[in-house]
């Protein structure tokens, strides 16, 4: 069967007013070079800073673009089943409104669609981040692929999946650390996957709101209630399907 690189791209923004409009166009760029059919959902949560007005611009001069509204900060893992409810095409990512990823990257990652079940995308330059960065990616990791025996290079990255299958994963930690839980669910229950690897770059404004004490103490939570759902909750017979 031949394949058909159609993609819904989830975009969350929160007060990414002096970042968004290049950041989709850079998304917009990559998608009208390398796929056959994509949509761009971008999800202004609860914005205060003009990020909502500015969306709004940008989606009457880019007929792919849709904008949906959340009257508060609800957090990414809200944006993101909003946006899964919305999609209509096969498959289904996300990308940042921040532009930290650089756009060649992008194209790498949306070409790879169909490749695999499911395309994990991995820091492929991690000397470029601040150092405490690295460690928070590193340690979280390491103790997923070793309480879980996976071999995978990163887990929080944008990764695409069959937007049927990316319904079907469990995103119940909410918050931040969502990606790790779907991800984990998904290699377990035998989805192949292929590890692309994408150069970051500096933020243009602003600062990431990924890294913080409540983020760092979810990811905790999240790992040890993976843990407890794979490995004591479920049945031995069901471990290994998608929740």
């Amino acid at each position: 069967m031949e394949l058909r690189r159609r993609v819904s791209i989830f975009v969350p923004a929160f007060n990414e007013a002096g970042n968004l409009e290049e950041a989709i166009h850079d998304i917009v760029g990559a998608a009208e070079k390398v796929l056959e059919d994509y949509e761009v959902l971008l999800v202004d949560d609860g914005s205060t800073d003009g990020t909502g007005a500015l969306a709004d611009r940008l989606a009457q001069e880019l007929p792919k673009l849709r904008v949906i509204h959340q009257t508060r900060n609800l957090g990414i893992g809200a944006g993101y089943v909003r946006a899964l409810d919305e999609a209509k095409l096969d498959y289904f990512s996300f990308l940042p409104a921040d532009g930290e990823i650089n756009p060649e990257s992008i194209k790498d990652i949306l070409v790879a669609v169909g490749t695999a079940d499911i395309v994990v995308p991995y820091h492929a330059n991690p000397w470029a981040r601040p150092l405490h960065r690295r460690f928070l990616t590193w340690a979280p990791r390491s103790l997923v692929n070793t309480l879980f025996g996976l071999k995978l290079k990163y887990f929080q990255g944008p990764c695409i999946y069959p937007t049927a299958l990316a319904r079907l994963l469990p995103k119940t930690s909410g918050g931040f650390y969502f990606p790790t839980q779907m991800l984990v669910h998904a290699v377990r229950s035998g989805h192949t996957y292929v590890h692309v690897g994408l150069i970051c770059q500096e933020r243009r404004h602003g600062r990431s709101k990924a890294v913080s004490l409540g983020n760092i103490l979810r990811a905790l939570r999240t790992i040890g209630a993976l843990w407890w759902t794979i490995y004591v909750r479920q049945p031995a017979s069901h471990r290994e399907k998608v929740a």
